[in-house]
């Protein structure tokens, strides 16, 4: 089984909270994730693809709405070069009006960042 350096320090810190071994912390959590309905509980979920797409939609159009840990997390995004699409165009863009100069979150990069990034910010 692989466990990201993230997820690890992540599951380390949570253990420590409880006052648990780093592996009766993980056979708790994995028996709890085996108990759980995973078609409903992986929706709600800040892991989730859904809260990753809600996110990447909030952030990209109206980021002063996000608020808590969506707040910081959107903080450690900006602070990630690698998850942004730098506006690119040509003199003919410009001058047709077909260029937007807004920076945006690329998805692909943020799929692949995303139990990071979200590890980082709500398990600790």
């Amino acid at each position: 089984m692989h466990v990201s350096p993230a997820g690890y320090v992540a599951g380390i810190l949570a253990a420590q909270r409880r006052k648990q071994s780093f592996g009766e912390f993980l056979d708790g959590a994995i028996s709890s994730a085996c108990a759980t309905d995973q078609d409903s509980a992986d929706e709600l979920l800040p892991w989730s693809p859904h809260a990753m797409d809600l996110f990447l939609q909030l952030a990209d159009t109206l980021p002063e709405a996000l608020r808590g840990h969506w707040k910081v997390l959107y903080a450690k995004v900006l602070e990630e070069p690698d998850l942004w699409v730098t506006p690119q165009a040509t003199v003919g863009d410009h001058e047709a009006g077909d260029f937007s100069p807004d920076w945006h979150i690329n998805e692909a990069a943020l799929r692949k960042a995303w139990p990071r990034l979200v590890s980082s910010v709500f398990l600790c």
